[in-house]
């Protein structure tokens, strides 16, 4: 096919704080494919950028600088829009990072393409063998190119090489190394503070499908509506199921049809994908635009005991003396991440799991490790065995984070993020037997007991009305979480099978 010039440089500031102030770099280069890259530039011939003169000494900076991070993406022009972010696999495999559970913005096509929102720009995603492409559908007025690119690298985390960090990894930890090979390219996303903090408060006590809807109701009723271009006028949604877990395949039916001017036959096979529509696009609503929300209209939209969450979180950030921005930017760049883990914590509906996701996927608190009972259970099967059978209060899952951090380091979040995901069911389905977690030991029978007749909806009230992840604004999929000193423990409550099976189909999120 047609070569792809290359877009002028994203400098390394660009790529790491493209949110906050774009800054790009004027020089342009010719174009650059895996043949020519041997008589390109030496920055372009490693395929990767060195550390920027001028960029900002912070923390984040220093620790990724000597990693090189991956080079500008590549404009095709000429091919309908299509940008590569020169990604090989190792750096990102797009079914390891956007359905796994960071963001609910994202929807698989009947096409296998991705598409989703980043700030007010729609996106479409395409994996290809050893590169991912992006190509943008609508962006802020008086911006180009130049500030998608800026815009994309900023939101894939492109100023952090996974494929370095995987390699010390590999050698710190036996079971990462056999991973590895099966598991490539589990990126973590750089989100935007305010939309992954509200996006994790809808996430309590819920599954990835429900928090999903739960987004796109508060991005269609307070955010910006995105308009985007034709080309995607005749893409469909491939699956109402949005983490990307395989369904059970339907056996296809055949049907024989005679042929109008001989006796052959042929065989049809129906269309069981056509797809659903992907429907309208809304940014996420900014602070601002939330504070229009009342805890009524969101119980009214769905939204039960976490309306009160939202509203009262809204509520507290525009109190901040500099706003809501500045204050969550000011946890990105100026706090650690135990000090702005407990800042978030202050907030209403905000507990220890949702402050790390927050921390890990928007605030660059790399070493953040969200701690629900998947990680609990894998982390007390492979790091941690001393800690098995104790109640996950806070200061047992500080001990789990420093665990995995002291066999991974700095960046023990994002290693945590393939662990996890070999724990999800369809993925560890696909793995090597040896490669599996074992199923906990089965408790011995007792005498049966009636199953509640509650629904769901039922017991989710109670809990909020009885003080329960109503008041903790946080339940771990399973574990309690409460940030009261009286109650101060977590235990997993007893299951049924069904419940059980539920989990492992549905709780793909950290």
């Amino acid at each position: 096919g047609a070569r792809m010039p290359r877009a002028s440089a994203v400098t390394q500031r660009a790529v790491t704080y493209a949110v906050d102030a774009l800054r790009i770099s004027g020089r342009a280069s010719g174009g650059l494919t895996a043949r020519g890259a041997a008589t390109a530039p030496p920055h372009l011939r490693r395929g990767w950028m060195g550390t920027t003169k001028g960029a900002p000494s912070t923390r984040e900076s220093r620790s990724v600088a000597a990693m090189n991070p991956p080079a500008a993406a590549v404009v095709d022009e000429r091919g309908g829009g299509w940008v590569s972010l020169g990604t090989p696999r190792s750096e990102l495999v797009l079914a390891h990072t956007l359905p796994t559970g960071q963001s609910f913005r994202w929807r698989l096509t009947t096409r296998g393409d991705y598409v989703g929102v980043i700030g007010k720009r729609v996106v479409s995603m395409r994996q290809c063998d050893d590169d991912v492409l992006y190509r943008v559908h609508c962006r802020p007025a008086g911006e180009d190119a130049t500030h998608d690119a800026a815009a994309v690298a900023d939101y894939f985390n492109l100023s952090v090489s996974l494929g370095a960090l995987a390699k010390r990894w590999a050698k710190a930890d036996a079971r990462f190394a056999k991973l590895r090979p099966h598991l490539p390219g589990c990126r973590m996303l750089r989100q935007d503070p305010a939309e992954c903090l509200f996006s994790f408060i809808c996430s309590s006590n819920n599954h990835i499908s429900r928090i999903h809807g739960m987004v796109e109701r508060l991005c269609a009723a307070y955010g910006t509506k995105l308009v985007v271009d034709a080309a995607l006028s005749d893409a469909r949604k491939a699956t109402a199921n949005p983490t990307g877990t395989p369904k059970k395949k339907k056996k296809k039916k055949k049907m024989k049809r005679k042929l109008a001017n001989d006796d052959e036959t042929k065989a049809e096979e129906d269309d069981d994908d056509e797809g659903e529509p992907l429907g309208d696009f809304y940014s996420f609503p900014t602070v601002s635009q939330l504070a229009f929300a009342t805890e009524a209209d969101l119980r009214a939209a769905g939204f039960g005991y976490r309306a009160k969450f939202i509203a009262g979180a809204v509520a507290a950030l525009s109190e901040k003396p500099n706003g809501a921005d500045a204050y969550l930017s000011s946890l990105r760049h100026e706090r650690s991440y135990k000090e702005a883990q407990a800042a978030l914590g202050e907030l209403p509906g905000v507990g220890p799991k949702v402050a790390a996701c927050a921390c890990l996927f928007s605030l660059d608190k790399h070493e953040a490790i969200p701690v629900d009972t998947h990680v609990w259970r894998l982390a007390t099967e492979h790091y941690c065995a001393e800690l098995e059978g104790k109640s996950l209060t806070p200061k047992v899952m500080d001990a789990v984070e420093e665990a995995v951090i002291k066999v991974f380091g700095s960046h023990a979040g994002w290693a945590h993020n393939t662990l996890f995901i070999a724990e999800l069911a369809h993925v560890r389905a696909a793995l090597p037997e040896e490669l599996r977690t074992p199923p906990r030991a089965k408790a011995e029978k007792k005498t049966p007991k009636k199953e509640s007749n509650e629904t769901p909806k039922k017991k989710e009230s109670k809990k909020a009305s009885a003080g329960g992840a109503g008041e903790a604004g946080e339940e771990l999929d399973g574990l309690l979480a409460s940030p009261s000193p009286e109650r101060g423990s977590f235990r997993a409550p007893k299951k049924s099978k069904a419940a059980i099976a539920a989990d492992d189909a549905e709780s793909e999120y950290l």
